[in-house]
């Protein structure tokens, strides 16, 4: 699909891996011209073919963030047509168990990432005369699970920061949402992830717990790929998208209620 993207300046934040990834990779595909920032620098270089270019940066913190921002602004001149906000980590941590520490670092990961990324673009995108801005949040944000409070918690936090940027800045830059659930990436299947932590808690083979984890939560669809995630967003950044701003968008697989 021709999703218009030629000649667009296009940043994605934490991209490395899995649905940023996937994003980038589409982005790139489509026309646009794509710099990935991520912490994991071996990781971009291995992929660093496949964009216009890379940035190393912690972007849990105020100073990788500024440090990213910064590099773009200075390598490309300008600030990006689109903006993907990709940050996000979850642990399937009972409640009583998430520490003051661990709500810290979720805190700055899942929501002061994208708050930091938007408040240093936005207003220039704006000032440039648009663009459009998708952040990832999560079918969590509408949908809570006592095991991820921390991260439910603030990417519910998402759904309102999206909404008032989008009012605040339109109609020149958009900005959308995605609540993906459930999809195969290094948040599930690394050493210690979220199968690891289900099957710990399940008592259950790895196989098992995802099963049996599908079948509680009652999500016929099951778990989705990182494409799957890819295209909605490609399309919410692009100009087929120019009529949709403070939306969000379920890519969860699953079947809910009216909300």
């Amino acid at each position: 699909m021709d999703y218009q993207l030629g000649g667009q300046l296009a940043c994605v934040f934490a991209g490395a891996h899995g649905i940023g990834a996937a994003i980038a990779n589409l982005l790139a595909e489509e026309g646009a011209d794509v710099v990935v920032a991520d912490r994991d620098g071996p990781a971009l270089a291995a992929a660093n073919s496949r964009w216009r270019g890379t940035v190393v940066a912690d972007l849990a913190t105020a100073d990788g963030v500024a440090s990213a921002v910064n590099r773009i602004l200075d390598t490309y001149g300008r600030a990006p047509d689109i903006l993907i906000n990709n940050l996000g980590v979850g642990e399937a941590t009972p409640f009583e168990a998430v520490s003051d520490e661990a709500w810290h670092a979720s805190f700055e990961v899942n929501l002061m990432g994208t708050v930091r990324a938007s408040r240093a673009l936005i207003p220039l995108m704006a000032a440039r005369g648009g663009g459009a801005v998708v952040n990832t949040g999560s079918d969590l944000a509408k949908q809570p699970e006592p095991a991820f409070m921390d991260y439910g918690a603030f990417k519910a936090g998402l759904l309102y920061l999206t909404k008032a940027l989008a009012k605040q800045y339109a109609p020149t830059v958009r900005v959308n949402t995605v609540l993906p659930g459930p999809i195969w990436s290094r948040m599930w299947t690394r050493p210690g992830g979220i199968v690891d932590q289900i099957a710990a808690q399940y008592q259950m083979d790895r196989d098992a717990a995802v099963q049996k984890f599908l079948q509680d939560r009652q999500m016929p669809m099951g778990i989705g790929n990182a494409e799957d995630v890819a295209h909605a967003v490609v399309f919410l950044a692009s100009p087929r998208a120019r009529f949709i701003s403070g939306a969000s968008l379920d890519i969860g697989g699953t079947i809910r209620g009216l909300i």
